[in-house]
């Protein structure tokens, strides 16, 4: 049998009354709410984890979600999965000047990569007559997180970000997204975090690497990779292991060589930026049969791959055949050239501009955009036949 709720007026005068029992997160919502308005709590600023939020309420942590869930439909929050809940700031103020000046920020400017979408954004800025201010963090996480931080305050209209290195520094990005402040990510997505994207087909460009490699007869094939913490790498190993798989072949995991991050860093710091994949791949040529192929993920483990060649004294192709992802000018001047995967920076920068450009005219609230760009193989001497040729195909 239900209980009804009897108010104290009504009781007095020996009347029933059935009230609705309100549901308890719309009190929690009701606190919540009140502090994000007075601004108790500040805009940009991530709420305590939901257990605290509970703890501090008397409630469960469904309770508190239930919460955090309807401010977030009002527009109080953003709940970014595996980051936080953040609280929603006002838009920075822009200069009042018609002169537009954006910031260009990333890890290294010094890596092939970021040289080559600099001067394509640099171009089409010019082509705009916009400003271009650059923010290059030197390797530094600690100094990209800074950078980052004071792009808001720099009076820019807003900016081009390559790419955020550190999984730490994602959530600059997130305060970036939550005051307003209008930007593009070129290369890498940050999880959670619904933003305008432009990148290369990772997967596409690994798959066709690794389906060169068997194409020309080889049934071992070893990917030299990073640890996966971000989306391109993971990417391009799906697309390594799909291509095995299509071929009929089980990617071991005694084939993916992972670079050590501190030889990494410190052939960074000695101008010597193919170190990681020298001393990954060492031990693996000392001690494998040969001859033997390798998917390199980056032209840097593309020439750390041929230096450890060099010096044991294999022979490339003949040996080892090698492709790498990414386009950079010294895979021209190795002997033999390098067979690479080619991205199109000045597509991806001008592309990049564009989506900021809109965003600058007025389309800030627009439904975010993520644009793939077509990959291409570019075959040099790199890569060696081995074994008979597949039924059906044609020499070259």
């Amino acid at each position: 049998m239900g209980v009804q709720q009897i108010d104290g007026s009504d009781r007095s005068q020996g009347k029933r009354k059935a009230t609705k029992r309100r549901p308890l997160y719309s009190s929690v919502c009701d606190a919540l709410r009140r502090r994000l308005i007075s601004g108790e709590i500040p805009g940009g600023s991530r709420l305590p984890p939901l257990r605290n939020l509970a703890s501090q309420f008397k409630v469960s942590t469904i309770t508190v979600r239930q919460a955090l869930r309807t401010l977030e439909e009002e527009g109080h929050l953003q709940c970014i999965a595996g980051v936080g809940v953040f609280v929603h700031a006002a838009a920075p103020r822009r200069p009042a000047t018609q002169q537009i000046t954006i910031g260009f920020a990333t890890i290294e400017i010094e890596s092939a990569f970021s040289m080559h979408i600099a001067h394509y954004l640099e171009e089409a800025c010019q082509q705009r007559g916009w400003g271009v201010q650059l923010y290059n963090a030197q390797g530094d996480p600690e100094l990209e997180a800074r950078n980052l931080a004071r792009l808001v305050n720099s009076g820019l209209n807003g900016a081009i970000i390559l790419p955020v290195n550190d999984p730490k520094n994602f959530e600059a990005l997130v305060q970036l997204k939550l005051g307003g402040f209008p930007f593009v990510l070129v290369d890498r997505a940050v999880p959670g975090l619904r933003v305008d994207l432009v990148e290369s087909k990772h997967e596409q460009g690994a798959y066709m690497a690794t389906r060169h490699l068997l194409d020309h007869g080889h049934r071992r094939v070893l990917m030299v990779t990073q640890q996966v913490d971000l989306e391109p790498v993971g990417a391009r190993m799906r697309g390594y292991d799909r291509a095995l798989l299509d071929a009929g072949i089980e990617p071991l995991r005694a084939w993916k060589v992972w670079l050590d991050d501190a030889a990494t860093s410190r052939g960074g710091r000695e101008g010597k930026r193919w170190w990681g994949a020298h001393q990954a791949i060492i031990p693996v040529l000392r001690s494998i049969d040969l001859p033997v192929a390798v998917f390199a993920h980056n032209a840097y483990s593309g020439w750390g791959v041929f230096e450890a060649c060099r010096d044991l004294g294999l022979n490339v192709p003949d040996d080892v055949s090698i492709v790498c992802f990414d386009h950079a000018e010294f895979l021209r001047a190795l002997t033999p050239p390098m067979t690479a995967i080619w991205q199109a920076t000045d597509i991806i920068a001008r592309t990049a501009v564009e989506l900021l450009e809109r965003r600058l005219a007025g389309d800030a609230a627009g439904e975010p955009e993520h644009i793939q760009i077509d990959v291409e193989l570019v075959e040099r001497g790199s890569v060696s036949r081995f074994g008979p040729r597949p039924a059906g195909q044609a020499s070259r």
